[in-house]
């Protein structure tokens, strides 16, 4: 890794601006749309003029423009034209493997995540693309310019060879190897410690802000959502945003179930909590329930329609990894396919005390028992294929009576 070049004053990290045009690429295989629009959440907080493209489409200074092409390069116009202050592009890896981005480009980038250290995900032809897609990344970040890498993905850290650019890691804990060995050698880092989100390089460290702060970690527990702050914050460090106006934007941001839906929305319900997500692969499965299982919520409902897509090995992993957090799992019955249904049961029932199960005929039908179900201080994890379709039904369930669960 390139050693990270800065001026250390008054004994706190401080880095040189970020050269111009002031483009920030965002890329991964999941948490790049949080952290695009938790960086611009923050950018706004700081009265910045921030032009996106995120996978909801083109955005300048807040106003939703039609198309892609044609309106990115009107933001990028803005932007060189002093109309805009920044502008923040999120990176999908068959666009970017497809058409390639030029080399020594972006001044700022950073990478969310690859397959979070799964042996299963790795060995996959889209995790190879993704691959791709992250050296082609990290190879268009200019040679004065940053990237911020995650540092808890080991897959992610190989892009660091790929660069010219200083690289600034980002990790759970301090004491991460990689983070370690980075610091060691000069370079910078941000990691999560006792609450607290800090920036460091070499030995010197400061507070950029509190966890806490962030409602959408769910008091911290969803550890790939305290991630994705990491690598925000990152991010907005390098940028030079006042950590008054990181704490802000960190304070009022919420994944938009209109802009970001089934990135992990969270809903108000009665004084329950929904979780609303779109994982289809057991390693997003893994981190939703690592986050939810040591939670405070009184019980956890999951509706899931039990992955038919995946093969018998996945669904019954998927089924072992649900019956460890869930007290009740409300199913579908996949149309004319028992055997996932049994299944992924059987994986349910590889735990000392296994969750209750009820059948629905359909999506519909699983998410009104569940929601029928739910009291004050429960969670729901709700995995959808159709978050339009189920936030409908939560609507519409809202605006009716909710039944007691003892009349159930």
């Amino acid at each position: 890794m390139k050693e990270q070049t800065a001026t250390v004053a008054d004994n706190t990290p401080t880095l040189p601006p970020l050269p111009s045009l002031r483009i920030v690429a965002i890329a991964g295989t999941r948490g790049k749309s949080t952290v695009s629009w938790l960086l611009n959440e923050m950018l706004e907080c700081a009265g910045q003029r921030v032009g996106l493209w995120t996978t909801a489409g083109v955005f300048k200074d807040g106003q939703h423009l039609v198309g892609e092409l044609g309106p990115w390069s009107e933001v990028v116009q803005a932007l060189a034209g002093g109309e805009l202050d920044v502008a923040i592009q999120e990176l999908e890896d068959p666009v970017v493997t497809g058409v390639g981005l030029p080399e020594r480009t972006y001044p700022l980038a950073g990478i969310s995540t690859l397959c979070g250290n799964n042996d299963e995900c790795l060995i996959t032809s889209e995790a190879e693309q993704s691959v791709k897609a992250q050296h082609i990344v990290a190879r268009a970040v200019r040679q004065d310019g940053f990237l911020v890498l995650n540092a808890d993905d080991q897959a992610v850290l190989s892009a660091a060879d790929e660069t010219e650019a200083s690289v600034t890691l980002f990790a759970l804990h301090r004491d991460n190897p990689s983070v370690r060995r980075h610091l060691a050698a000069g370079g910078s880092a941000v990691w999560f410690d006792d609450g607290n989100i800090l920036v460091g390089q070499g030995d010197m460290e400061e507070v950029i802000t509190s966890e806490s702060a962030a409602p959408f970690t769910l008091d911290g527990s969803l550890t790939f959502q305290v991630q994705n702050l990491l690598c925000a914050v990152a991010l907005a460090w390098h940028m030079g945003i006042p950590r008054d106006a990181i704490t802000r934007g960190v304070q009022s941001f919420q994944p938009d179930i209109e802009l970001m839906p089934g990135s992990c929305n969270i809903i108000n319900y009665s004084g329950a909590t929904i979780l609303l997500d779109s994982a289809r692969h057991v390693w997003t499965v893994r981190s939703l329930i690592r986050g939810i299982r040591d939670s405070a919520f009184h019980r956890t409902i999951v509706v899931t329609d039990c992955f038919p897509h995946l093969d018998e090995s996945q669904s019954l992993d998927a089924g072992r990894l649900i019956g460890r957090a869930a007290d009740v799992v409300v199913t579908q019955r996949p149309q004319g396919d028992q055997r996932t249904l049994e299944t992924f049961k059987e994986g349910l029932a590889h735990t000392d005390v296994p969750p209750l199960v009820f059948a629905m005929p359909t999506e519909t039908d699983a998410i009104d028992r569940a929601l029928r179900m739910l009291d004050a201080g429960d969670l729901c994890l709700l995995l959808t294929t159709s978050v339009s379709d189920a936030l409908t039904i939560i609507r519409r369930s809202s605006e009716l009576p909710q039944s007691n669960n003892a009349a159930e």
